[in-house]
C-alpha cells in the first residue's frame, strides 16, 4: 500500500504524524510525506521520501513569508489569520501540486494532518481515502473551532476553493465529518461530547524510555530537587515577553528548570538566568519528561501529549494558535493550570508552578489519565485500521472527470 501524508510546514504539524508514519514503514508500506520546499529537511531528516508540494514556506519563519502574521498574532488573531493563509494561499496550491504529483506517484491513502487541506480537495478529485490525524484537542467536529475562528467563513473559504477545482459542496461540513480522523488523545478528554464513530485513539510514543542515555549534564537535573521542564514550542518561542515571565516565575523556585528555545532562538540572547535553569535549543521530550515533575509550555498538543502519557502535572501559558482549545480541555480535566492574556507575568506564573507542583489533587487526575492512556492501542494498530479503510473506500469514481482535475492542474499560476 502507497501511503501519502501531507502536513504544513511546521513541526508542531509533521512530528505528531511521524509515529503514523513509522507503523506503516515497519508494516513495509511505502511511505512518502507532501509538504513545502522550504520544510524538506525536516521530512527527510525524519528518514521519509518527500514531496513538495504548496506554499514555500515554514511556520517557524513565518513572518519572512508573511509579516503580517506577527502583528495578528500580537492582536490574538493568529489562529483566524493562520487560516485565511490556508484557504487563500496554501491548500489550493498543495492541492494541484498533489494532484499533478499523483500522476507519477498515485497513493492509496492520503492521512493529513488536521490543518492541512489540500489533500481533502485533492482526494476528492481523484478519489482517493483521505484520513486526518489530528494534533488539536478538537479533532472531529470542526464547528467547534467557531469558538476561536470564523466558521462560516472558513466553510465558505473551503466552497470557494472547491469550485476552482469542479467540486459543488452542497455541505461542507459533511465532508470533514465523514473523514475518519486519528487522535493520540484518551477517550475520557471527549466525554460528554457527541460520540463519533469516525475517531480512533491510538497511544503514540511521545514519551516513551529514550533509547539510549541523554546528554551527559541532564543527569545532574532533577537528582536533588524536582525538575520543571519549560517550552514555548517552535513559533511562540520568540514571544520574548511571555519567555522572559517564565525565567523570572521559574527563577524563585526550588527547583532545577530546563528552558528549550528552540532552534530560532540564541540561548546566548536570552540574557540571564539563575544558576538553577539550564537554556538549550532543543532537547528531545523524551529525554526531558523522563525526569520532569512539571512542565509549564505554550499549550501545544505534542507537548501536552507527552506530559499527560507521563502523568506529569502542567502549566499552560495561551498565546494563540488552537492552544485556548487544548488548555482549556485540559483544565476541565485537572491537568493543567491555564494562564492567558498579553498580561501574563512572572507572578502569575510563579504561584501557578508552585500550585501545580504541590497540588495531591492535580498530580492524582494527571496519574488517572496516564493509567488510562497506558489502555490504549499501540500506534502500531493503525495500520490494519487504514489498510482496511482504505480497501472499503477504493473503487469509488472520481469526484468529477479526469480531464477537469488536468485542467484545474493546468490553471496553476505560473
Amino acid at each position: 500500500m502507497r501511503v501519502l501524508l501531507t502536513t504544513q510546514p511546521g513541526h508542531g504539524h509533521f512530528d505528531p504524524m511521524v509515529p503514523y508514519a513509522a507503523a506503516f514503514r515497519r508494516a513495509g508500506h511505502e511511505v512518502r510525506v507532501a509538504s513545502s520546499a522550504a520544510f524538506a529537511g525536516a521530512v527527510k531528516a525524519a528518514g521519509f521520501g518527500f514531496t513538495a508540494v504548496g506554499e514555500n514556506f515554514t511556520w517557524e519563519k513565518v513572518d519572512a513569508t508573511f509579516p503580517e502574521f506577527v502583528e495578528f498574532a500580537r492582536r490574538g488573531q493568529g489562529l483566524e489569520y493562520a487560516n485565511e493563509i490556508s484557504w487563500t494561499r496554501w491548500n489550493p496550491a498543495a492541492a494541484r501540486d498533489l494532484l499533478a504529483s499523483f500522476e507519477t506517484w498515485r497513493p492509496d491513502v492520503l492521512i493529513r494532518e488536521f490543518a492541512e487541506n489540500g489533500a481533502t480537495l485533492a482526494g476528492q478529485v481523484a478519489g482517493i481515502p483521505v484520513i486526518c490525524a489530528s494534533w488539536s484537542a478538537l479533532p472531529a467536529d470542526a464547528r467547534s473551532w467557531g469558538t476561536v475562528i470564523d466558521w462560516p467563513r472558513t466553510l465558505d473559504r473551503y466552497r470557494t476553493a472547491a469550485k476552482t477545482f469542479g467540486l459543488e459542496l452542497d455541505d461542507a461540513e459533511t465532508v470533514w465529518k465523514q473523514q475518519l480522523t486519528l487522535t493520540g488523545l484518551p477517550p475520557s478528554w471527549f466525554a460528554g461530547a457527541e460520540k463519533d464513530t469516525t475517531l480512533r485513539h491510538f497511544r503514540l510514543p511521545l514519551a516513551n524510555q529514550p533509547d539510549g542515555p541523554g546528554p551527559a549534564w541532564l543527569d545532574a537535573l532533577g537528582r536533588d530537587r524536582p525538575l520543571v521542564y519549560a517550552t514555548l514550542g517552535t513559533v511562540f518561542n520568540r514571544s520574548r515577553k511571555p519567555r522572559q515571565a517564565v525565567i523570572d516565575g521559574l527563577a524563585g523556585l526550588d527547583a532545577d528548570v530546563l528552558l528549550t528555545v528552540g532552534n530560532t532562538v540564541d540561548p546566548d540572547t536570552v540574557g540571564p538566568v539563575p544558576p538553577t535553569m539550564r537554556v538549550e535549543r532543543f532537547v528531545p521530550q523524551a529525554y526531558a519528561l523522563a525526569k520532569a515533575s512539571l512542565v509549564v509550555s505554550h499549550a501545544g498538543l505534542g507537548t501536552m501529549l507527552g506530559a499527560i502519557y507521563r502523568g506529569v502535572p502542567m502549566v499552560s501559558l495561551v498565546l494563540g494558535a488552537e492552544h485556548p482549545l487544548n488548555a482549556a480541555s485540559a483544565a476541565a480535566a485537572g491537568l493543567t493550570i491555564p494562564l492567558s492574556g498579553d498580561d501574563i507575568n512572572a507572578d502569575q506564573v510563579a504561584a501557578a508552578a508552585r500550585q501545580a507542583l504541590h497540588d495531591p489533587a492535580r498530580r492524582a487526575a494527571s496519574e488517572a489519565v496516564r493509567q488510562e492512556c497506558e489502555r490504549m492501542e499501540a500506534v502500531d494498530g493503525v495500520v490494519p485500521l487504514v489498510e482496511s479503510y482504505a480497501r472499503s473506500q477504493s473503487g469509488g469514481s472520481s469526484t468529477r472527470s479526469s480531464q477537469a482535475a488536468k485542467n484545474s492542474r493546468n490553471d496553476r499560476p505560473a
